[in-house]
Protein backbone atom coordinates (compact mmCIF):
# COMPACT_ATOMS: atom_id res chain seq x y z
CA UNK A 1 0.00 0.00 0.00
CA UNK A 2 2.78 2.37 -0.82
CA UNK A 3 1.98 5.79 -2.13
CA UNK A 4 4.28 8.75 -2.40
CA UNK A 5 2.29 11.08 -0.18
CA UNK A 6 1.49 8.55 2.56
CA UNK A 7 3.72 8.49 5.61
CA UNK A 8 4.69 4.97 6.59
CA UNK A 9 4.62 4.70 10.38
CA UNK A 10 5.65 1.89 12.71
CA UNK A 11 5.67 1.35 16.45
CA UNK A 12 9.21 2.69 16.84
CA UNK A 13 8.71 6.20 15.49
CA UNK A 14 4.93 6.58 15.65
CA UNK A 15 4.51 9.09 18.49
CA UNK A 16 7.72 10.99 17.73
CA UNK A 17 6.77 11.42 14.07
CA UNK A 18 3.18 12.47 14.81
CA UNK A 19 4.36 14.97 17.43
CA UNK A 20 6.54 16.64 14.79
CA UNK A 21 3.73 17.01 12.24
CA UNK A 22 1.68 20.20 12.21
CA UNK A 23 -2.00 20.01 11.43
CA UNK A 24 -4.35 17.09 10.99
CA UNK A 25 -3.11 13.58 10.26
CA UNK A 26 -5.39 10.65 9.49
CA UNK A 27 -3.72 7.32 10.26
CA UNK A 28 -4.98 4.17 8.53
CA UNK A 29 -4.22 0.96 10.41
CA UNK A 30 -4.44 -1.95 7.99
CA UNK A 31 -2.62 -4.85 6.42
CA UNK A 32 -1.85 -5.80 2.82
CA UNK A 33 -4.26 -8.76 2.69
CA UNK A 34 -7.27 -6.69 3.82
CA UNK A 35 -9.53 -5.72 0.90
CA UNK A 36 -11.40 -3.09 2.94
CA UNK A 37 -8.05 -1.57 3.94
CA UNK A 38 -7.03 -1.35 0.29
CA UNK A 39 -10.38 0.24 -0.61
CA UNK A 40 -10.00 2.94 2.07
CA UNK A 41 -6.39 3.52 1.03
CA UNK A 42 -7.41 3.96 -2.62
CA UNK A 43 -10.29 6.29 -1.74
CA UNK A 44 -8.14 8.48 0.49
CA UNK A 45 -5.29 8.33 -2.02
CA UNK A 46 -7.49 9.64 -4.82
CA UNK A 47 -9.25 12.21 -2.65
CA UNK A 48 -7.95 13.86 0.47
CA UNK A 49 -10.27 15.96 2.59
CA UNK A 50 -9.35 19.65 2.73
CA UNK A 51 -9.03 19.50 6.52
CA UNK A 52 -6.25 16.88 6.38
CA UNK A 53 -2.61 17.82 6.02
CA UNK A 54 -1.21 14.27 6.09
CA UNK A 55 -2.21 10.68 5.52
CA UNK A 56 -0.30 7.93 7.29
CA UNK A 57 -0.36 4.15 7.15
CA UNK A 58 0.52 1.53 9.76
CA UNK A 59 0.86 -2.11 8.70
CA UNK A 60 -0.43 -3.96 11.75
CA UNK A 61 1.39 -7.13 10.72
CA UNK A 62 4.66 -5.24 11.17
CA UNK A 63 3.53 -3.14 14.16
CA UNK A 64 1.37 -5.45 16.26
CA UNK A 65 2.38 -3.76 19.52
CA UNK A 66 1.13 -0.43 18.20
CA UNK A 67 -2.18 -1.97 17.13
CA UNK A 68 -2.54 -3.48 20.61
CA UNK A 69 -1.70 -0.14 22.25
CA UNK A 70 -4.64 1.46 20.40
CA UNK A 71 -6.98 -1.50 21.04
CA UNK A 72 -7.36 -2.13 17.32
CA UNK A 73 -9.31 -5.32 16.72
CA UNK A 74 -10.97 -4.56 13.39
CA UNK A 75 -9.38 -3.46 10.16
CA UNK A 76 -9.27 -0.97 8.73
CA UNK A 77 -9.18 1.48 11.63
CA UNK A 78 -8.73 5.21 11.04
CA UNK A 79 -7.45 7.48 13.82
CA UNK A 80 -7.24 11.27 13.71
CA UNK A 81 -4.34 13.20 15.26
CA UNK A 82 -4.15 17.00 15.45
CA UNK A 83 -0.67 18.44 16.02
CA UNK A 84 0.31 14.99 17.32
CA UNK A 85 -2.60 14.81 19.78
CA UNK A 86 -5.10 11.95 19.51
CA UNK A 87 -8.60 13.14 18.63
CA UNK A 88 -10.41 9.86 18.12
CA UNK A 89 -11.41 7.12 15.76
CA UNK A 90 -13.11 7.96 12.49
CA UNK A 91 -16.40 6.10 12.11
CA UNK A 92 -17.81 6.68 8.66
CA UNK A 93 -19.09 4.93 5.57
CA UNK A 94 -16.81 5.19 2.54
CA UNK A 95 -18.53 8.26 1.14
CA UNK A 96 -16.80 11.62 0.84
CA UNK A 97 -19.55 13.69 2.45
CA UNK A 98 -19.89 11.23 5.34
CA UNK A 99 -16.12 11.25 5.85
CA UNK A 100 -16.05 15.06 5.84
CA UNK A 101 -18.86 15.19 8.39
CA UNK A 102 -17.16 12.64 10.66
CA UNK A 103 -13.85 14.52 10.41
CA UNK A 104 -15.53 17.84 11.25
CA UNK A 105 -17.11 16.28 14.36
CA UNK A 106 -13.75 14.87 15.51
CA UNK A 107 -12.01 18.18 14.88
CA UNK A 108 -14.66 20.09 16.84
CA UNK A 109 -14.07 17.93 19.90
CA UNK A 110 -11.09 18.42 22.20
CA UNK A 111 -8.15 16.05 22.10
CA UNK A 112 -8.74 12.88 24.10
CA UNK A 113 -6.57 10.27 25.78
CA UNK A 114 -5.32 7.45 23.63
CA UNK A 115 -7.02 4.13 24.34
Amino acid sequence: MDSTHWLQLDEFGFHHTLASLPGNTLVLFGQPGCSACRAWHQLLDSWQADCLQQLAYVDVQESMALAHAFDIFHLPTLLLFVDGQYHGQLHSPMQRQAINTALEQLLAAPASEEP
